[in-house]
């Protein structure tokens, strides 16, 4: 699978721990063997990444109702995304084309925090794509 770098990085803006600042150089030059241009990697991350965990996103806010929260948390791994998983992840997401994804009006409400969720993740990792 092409995007998964790009995919298993991003996806940790949706755990506990997130990434080091020493993670992102190492990163960065990873992606650089395979993108030609950050706008590349910006849109898997906007069309693909953020839309397949906008679903979850849009839950986030329901961790905080003690009850159901506690339901909704256990989803959220601390240390990243087993690699199994997101594999059949992305292959679910590329099974069916982009524009069906975001039919679902839930996907389109959590999309937004999703973009926010991951803001600094993407900025930082920007940056090192930038220096690579």
């Amino acid at each position: 699978m092409k995007h998964f770098a790009v995919w298993n990085t991003v996806s940790m803006a949706w755990t506990e721990i997130g990434l080091s600042r020493e993670d992102y150089p190492e990163i960065a030059r990873e992606l650089r063997t395979s993108y030609n241009s950050w706008t590349e990697v910006n849109d898997v991350i906007l069309g693909d990444v953020l839309g397949s965990f906008a679903l979850e996103s849009f839950l986030l806010p329901l961790v905080v109702i003690p009850v159901i929260g506690l339901f909704l948390v256990a989803p959220f791994p601390d240390w990243g995304y087993d690699e199994a998983y997101l594999r059949k992840r992305i292959a679910r997401w590329d099974s069916i084309p982009r524009w069906r994804h975001y039919l679902n009006p839930f996907r389109l409400l959590g999309y937004p925090l999703a973009y926010l969720l991951s803001f600094g993740l993407r900025t930082r990792l920007k940056a090192a794509y930038h220096r690579a």
